[in-house]
């Protein structure tokens, strides 16, 4: 398979782990009354989180297999943000369980880099559409 005509994987990879970490968010922010929501949230977004990084992985091989030169284009420093987010959320969601003393503090960093995150993606999603001339 040429490898410009792999870039359509990797959107889809980007795409499925974006709405993944948006359900996830969402089952965090409106389904807490719900006795499995904490399970459900930290399974959809730990594959979100895998699939985004799994997206990451085809750009990577993507690049490397064509002009191999990485951080040419705004897209690809906005997504090596996004993945230090994407990788970040987790272990913070998971280390504020497991600290009694400071699990609250460690709680809010783990909402505002999930949040970030989320919008991180969006951006970078719409600046991909924008490089492989989807769009504009």
């Amino acid at each position: 398979m040429e490898v410009p005509a792999l870039w359509p994987y990797h959107a889809v990879l980007m795409i499925t782990g974006f709405l993944l970490l948006s359900t996830g968010m969402l089952i965090a922010r409106y389904m807490k009354r719900e006795q499995w929501w904490l399970k459900v949230h930290e399974t959809i977004a730990i594959s979100g989180a895998i699939i985004v990084i799994s997206g990451l992985l085809m750009a990577i091989y993507m690049v490397s297999s064509s002009t191999g030169i990485h951080f040419r284009v705004p897209h690809t420093y906005l997504g090596a943000i996004v993945i230090i987010f994407v990788a970040m959320t987790p272990i913070l969601g998971y280390a504020q369980l497991k600290s009694e003393s400071i699990g609250m503090k460690i709680r809010t960093i783990h909402r505002w880099s999930g949040r970030i995150a989320l919008v991180l993606i969006f951006l970078n999603m719409l600046s991909g559409i924008l490089l492989v001339g989807i769009i504009g």
